[in-house]
């Protein structure tokens, strides 16, 4: 089981440190850049840089932003140490719980870069449908409410 909590203290280190295979870094935005986003957006959009953990141990990063009536889940990374133990699925679940415990969220976007196969068929077992291409990412959609 894997919870999400704000990167404080305790796991900024840990989060920066995270990385993904060398096939994978032309597809995802550094954990310290996402950082500095959120903290340069901090005033604009309610942006929140999650750590993944299981058990102590952080294993991933999520940034979500809220936006009126939906959740965008910004960024997602399972460091490659503990890719393929469903911890990206999992931490997809608990953003779509959360998502649905708003009474104010219509639904959820996530997009990811064009050749990311196993990320589109995780999104759409979830119930995700696509709904366009912005840049070279396919942005897809699960309705809440």
């Amino acid at each position: 089981m894997i919870r999400l909590a704000l990167v404080d203290e305790t796991t900024f280190e840990a989060v920066i440190e995270l990385s993904v295979s060398p096939k994978d870094e032309r597809r995802l935005a550094s954990n310290l850049y996402s950082l500095a986003q959120a903290w340069l957006y901090r005033d604009k959009d309610p942006v929140e840089p999650l750590a993944v953990l299981a058990g102590d141990k952080v294993v991933g990063f999520l940034l979500l932003c809220k936006e009126k009536q939906e959740y965008l889940i910004w960024r997602l990374m399972i460091d490659q140490t503990y890719q393929n133990l469903g911890y990206g699925k999992e931490a997809l679940k608990w953003v779509i719980r959360r998502a649905k415990a708003d009474p104010t969220c219509r639904h959820v976007l996530v997009s990811y870069v064009v050749g990311n196969h196993r990320m589109r068929s995780i999104l759409e077992r979830l119930g995700f449908h696509s709904v366009g291409l912005s840049k070279n990412e396919i942005v897809m959609k699960l309705d809440i409410k």
